[in-house]
């Protein structure tokens, strides 16, 4: 009878007072061991844990789940219940589960579910599960829960398309086995993006080809040098005091809506600044081509006096007499920039523009700053709507 049950129909007959809750956690027992289906026995054990009282029985149910299913996702589903509903008990099932378990999913959501616990009960178990990544990783623990961070990104991203892999291929039961257990349990692929490490702590880090940044980034003391490309991000964590000791940065080939702050004050440090202040480029504007070279991942170069374009791998620049810029120009689709840096909108003297196939979708509105500007050419991007500030052109000529 159990069978025919779902667990949103035991809930709602414990509301309405038609069932016992000792009578319901036994039909969610019966659900859990019969169901093959690891969103049903998860949502049996979300309302066990609403319903749960202080009893053998009930914690067993739990306990088992968390010990015995296959599922890292029942398994984490137990682990919750247990600190939500049992937090007086004893931790030992717990720290067993740590202790045995090898799930990405399962440390990332523990980790994260720990932080928001004050006690030090739940401080001395998040500790257990920090030192068991720190010992795989080899990393402190901040660099490690990073790591673990981009472990379960491409957990995740494995997660949504193995189905349609699975099917497309065929595999027999021992490959999708082996490939499941690749792509769920800890390994090395997150480390995999750490180019140097020293003492513990991530130097030079290279992501290529994420679906997101997680904020934990932000807590790399020690990193020197951070690519993040081919991503097509529209978003990096806003706030990063701890990255502006980095020497080299590189934010190419992405579709960012703006650049945050902390990537503005990295261009204008000495390293990004004196190169165009040596070759003719006012204090004051230098951190623009900082900020383009760090888009591009590539050095901006001046024109030369016979005005020819040069090389379309870089920014071109042009400077007049007083060290002001007044035409920049890029092209170059193998490294695209992504957005339309605000920054631009500050050079007072910029008399041209050309940002061509950039995957630009959004234009500021500061642009009405640049009342200089004769020559703007943005010719195959993504924009779709023109901001109306830039009726206050009044010397555009060229609109491209």
């Amino acid at each position: 009878m159990s069978i025919q049950y779902t667990p949103k129909k035991i809930y709602s007959k414990v509301l309405n007072k038609e069932i016992e809750k000792k009578d319901a956690i036994k039909l969610f027992e019966s659900l859990i061991h019969n169901s093959d289906n690891e969103e049903i026995r998860c949502t049996a054990l979300d309302y066990i844990g609403k319903i749960a009282f202080d009893d053998k029985k009930t914690f067993d149910v739990i306990e088992y789940c968390l010990i015995s299913d296959e599922s890292p996702f029942v398994r984490y589903e137990a682990a919750k219940t247990l600190i939500q509903a049992f937090p007086k008990r004893e931790n030992t099932p717990l720290i067993w589960a740590i202790q045995n378990e090898n799930s990405v999913y399962f440390f990332k959501k523990l980790i994260d579910l720990l932080e928001t616990y004050n006690t030090s009960q739940f401080k001395n178990i998040r500790e257990e599960a920090l030192t068991k990544i720190e010992h795989h990783y080899n990393l402190n623990s901040n660099d490690s829960k990073f790591i673990l961070d981009i472990d379960y990104l491409d957990y995740m991203k494995f997660k949504t398309e193995f189905s349609n892999f699975s099917r497309k291929f065929e595999l027999l039961y021992e490959a999708k086995h082996l490939l499941i257990k690749e792509n769920t349990e800890f390994g090395y692929k997150g480390l995999g993006r750490v180019q140097t490490s020293k003492n513990g702590y991530i130097l030079n880090l290279a992501l290529i080809d994420l679906v997101e940044i997680p904020d934990s980034i932000c807590n790399l003391t020690k990193l020197e040098s951070l690519e993040i490309s081919y991503c097509n991000l529209k978003d990096i964590p806003n706030t990063c005091p701890n990255l502006l000791s980095l020497k080299n940065l590189i934010l190419s080939n992405n579709q960012f809506h703006n650049l945050p702050r902390w990537v503005i004050e990295i261009a204008n440090k000495n390293k990004y600044v004196d190169k165009y202040v040596n070759s003719g480029v006012l204090k004051s504007e230098a951190h623009t081509l900082g900020l383009l070279e760090i888009v591009t991942g590539r050095a901006c170069k001046k024109m030369q006096r016979d005005k020819t374009f040069g090389p379309k791998g870089t920014v071109r620049y042009e400077v007049n007499n007083d060290g002001y810029i007044t035409k920049i120009l890029y092209i170059s689709t193998e490294s695209r920039i992504g957005v339309f840096p605000e920054v631009l909108c500050s050079l007072e003297f910029l008399e041209e523009l050309t940002l061509i196939d950039q995957n630009i979708q959004f234009i500021p509105e500061t642009i009405e700053r640049l009342k200089r500007l004769k020559l703007l050419d943005l010719r195959h991007n993504k924009i779709e709507i023109l901001p109306e500030s830039m009726k206050e052109l009044i010397n555009l000529e060229f609109l491209y």
